[in-house]
């Protein structure tokens, strides 16, 4: 190994060590902050992917932007809309009262629904979705 290639080998490994390489997300514009939570329940699903699954399966789109965006910005048709704050661990959404019901889960970028997620996962969902937020939505948004 010649000294060039030890070099960046060593510039990669203290990026890593120090954590400045991120994961970039498959989606565009990144969320603000870098979404690190991991649970087998939870999974990240592009626009595209979530998509297709409402067009093919039984899912509750979960909304968790404040009643305030959903009037300003639109909404996924279909969505229901619970603000991240009245989450709460161990109860159970109206809209999907069994816990292995799909629930895609979306915001504005994508960070808010990872925290619903946790919430969601934490209170016993076994199939929680975080598809990002409208900013990355291209499927357009209903007024």
């Amino acid at each position: 190994m010649n000294l060039r290639t030890l070099a960046l080998c060593a510039a990669v490994a203290a990026s890593f060590a120090f954590g400045s390489v991120q994961a970039k997300e498959p989606v565009e514009p990144q969320p603000a902050t870098p979404l690190t939570y991991v649970n087998p329940a939870y999974h990240k699903i592009t626009p595209d992917v979530a998509k297709k699954m409402m067009e093919s399966e039984k899912v509750v789109i979960l909304d968790v932007r404040t009643p305030e965006e959903v009037k300003t910005d639109g909404y996924i048709k279909g969505s229901v809309n619970v603000p991240l704050d009245q989450l709460k661990p161990g109860v159970k959404l109206e809209a999907a009262p069994d816990l292995n019901q799909k629930i895609l889960v979306h915001c504005k970028s994508g960070v808010r629904a990872e925290k619903a997620s946790k919430i969601l996962v934490e209170t016993g969902y076994k199939n929680v979705y975080n598809f990002y937020g409208t900013l990355q939505w291209p499927f357009g948004l209903t007024k």
